[in-house]
């Protein structure tokens, strides 16, 4: 697969930092879900990300973000344009 060979390619620095902004955009998508759940929901979310258990999360994100794909992208893209901008401050 060729994002596997990408990744392998990446030194540690540069996979810590994939993961990091990873992780920002899924709290990004999961952050703006939450708000508009039911308390039933959120205690869900409470116990279901608090656990090791990745099919549950998987599970709940297909039952109750069916748009988590175009969320994320926006996120995605969102994040790379304020980056962008950090970089040009810097420059």
């Amino acid at each position: 697969m060729a994002n596997n060979k990408i990744v392998e390619e990446l030194s540690e620095e540069q996979k810590n930092l994939s993961s990091r902004i990873f992780s920002l955009v899924i709290g990004r998508v999961l952050k703006n879900a939450y708000s508009g759940f039911d308390e039933k929901t959120k205690s869900d979310v409470d116990i279901i990300f608090n656990s090791d258990d990745e099919k549950a999360k998987e599970d709940f994100i297909k039952r109750h973000i069916p748009n988590f794909q175009k969320s994320f992208n926006e996120e995605a893209k969102k994040i790379e344009e304020e980056i962008k901008i950090e970089i040009e401050k810097q420059i």
